[in-house]
C-alpha cells in the first residue's frame, strides 16, 4: 500500500465524528497526574524505606526503577502537550518528572529530541536509532546511558537549534553534572547510588524497553509506511497491559497520532483497527520487535 494511501487512512480515522472529543489536551489531564503522583510518591516511600532499614538494596533498586519508568509517561505527555492546554502548566508537570530520569532538563528540551524522533522514524539520524538493532549487551549501555546518546545528538545539532534553547540545554547539563558530582563526593555517596542512580539507570532500560526496542525496526521508516513502523503488542485490549505500559502497548496508536492523551489510545484503537488494512499492522511481544501478523478475527 502507497504512503498517499496510508496516510489518508490515518486522516479518516483522526476525522471521524465519534472520536472528536478524543483528541487534544484538556484544562488537566488528571489519569496523567495521577501517575505522576503516584510514580513519585511511590519512589519517595521507597527510597525512605532503604534509609531507614526497611527494605534491602535488591528489593529497593528493582521497584523505584519501576517507579523512574512510570515517571516517565507524564513527562512524554507534556512533550506532546496533552497534559493541559496551559502551556506552563504542562511543561511544569512534565519537568518535574524529567527529575527522575534526567534531573536538571525540562520537558522543553525532551520535547526537541523526541519530536525529531517522531519525524525520523526508523532513519539513521533518529536519536533513538541505536536503542534497536545492536546486540543485548549494547543495548543495555545505550539504554542506560541514553543521557550520553542525547547529549551527543544534541551537540551534533548545536548550531541548529535557536540560542535561547542552547541555553537552557547547557545550564540543564550543568545542573545534571553538578548533581552527581555533589552525590558521588559526599559521605552518603553508597546511598546516593543505591537509592537514586541504579533505579535511575534501570528506569531508562526498562523505559526504552518498552517505549523503543520493542517497538521500532530499524530500517522501517516511518515517513514512507506510517502503519508498519511502529508495532502494537496489546491489539486485543489486555486492561493489565494497557495500565502498566500507561497505553504505550499501543504504541502505533501514539506514533500516529501523537497529541491523543495515552487514555484515550484503546478507544481510538477499537476505531481504527476496522480500517486500517490487518496485513499493515505488526503485533509484537515484550521480548523483541519480531512481530507477527495481526488477526481481527480472532478479537473477542
Amino acid at each position: 500500500m502507497e504512503t498517499k494511501q496510508q496516510r489518508e487512512i490515518i486522516k479518516q480515522v483522526r476525522t471521524s465524528p465519534s472520536l472528536a472529543d478524543a483528541f487534544g489536551a484538556p484544562l488537566i489531564a488528571w489519569p496523567t497526574v495521577g501517575v505522576m503522583l503516584f510514580s513519585f510518591i511511590g519512589f519517595a516511600l521507597t527510597a525512605y524505606a532503604f534509609l531507614s532499614g526497611l527494605l534491602p538494596a535488591w528489593i529497593t533498586i528493582p521497584v523505584s526503577g519501576f517507579f523512574v519508568f512510570w515517571s516517565f509517561t507524564p513527562l512524554h505527555e507534556a512533550v506532546h502537550r496533552n497534559v493541559s492546554y496551559i502551556g506552563w502548566l504542562n511543561d511544569l508537570i512534565g519537568s518535574l518528572c524529567a527529575q527522575l530520569m534526567l534531573p536538571g532538563f525540562s520537558s522543553a528540551l525532551y520535547r526537541y529530541l523526541h519530536v525529531t524522533h517522531h519525524a525520523r522514524t526508523g532513519q539513521v539520524d533518529d536519536p533513538d536509532y541505536k536503542f534497536n538493532g545492536t546486540g543485548l549487551p549494547q543495548r543495555l549501555l545505550n539504554s542506560a546511558f541514553l543521557d550520553v546518546l542525547w547529549t551527543r545528538f544534541y551537540f551534533a545539532n548545536w548550531n541548529t537549534r535557536p540560542r535561547g534553547e542552547r541555553a537552557r540545554f547547557a545550564l540543564g547539563l550543568t545542573l545534571y553534572i553538578a548533581l552527581f558530582v555533589v552525590g558521588f563526593s559526599s559521605p552518603y555517596a553508597l546511598e546516593f547510588t543505591l537509592a537514586f542512580v541504579l533505579p535511575m539507570l534501570l528506569g531508562r532500560i526498562i523505559t526504552v524497553h518498552l517505549f523503543a526496542t520493542i517497538q521500532h525496526k530499524q530500517g522501517v521508516e516511518q515517513r514512507h509506511d506510517p502503519l508498519s513502523a511502529t508495532l502494537m503488542q496489546d491489539v486485543f485490549s489486555s486492561p493489565w497491559q494497557r495500565y502498566f505500559m500507561f497505553g504505550q502497548a499501543q504504541h502505533l496508536i501514539h506514533h500516529l497520532y501523537p497529541n491523543l492523551p495515552w487514555y484515550q489510545y484503546d478507544r481510538v484503537w477499537r476505531h481504527a483497527m476496522t480500517q486500517f488494512p490487518a496485513e499493515k499492522i505488526g503485533h509484537g511481544g515484550y521480548v523483541s520487535n519480531a512481530a507477527r501478523p495481526f488477526e481481527p478475527k480472532s478479537q473477542a
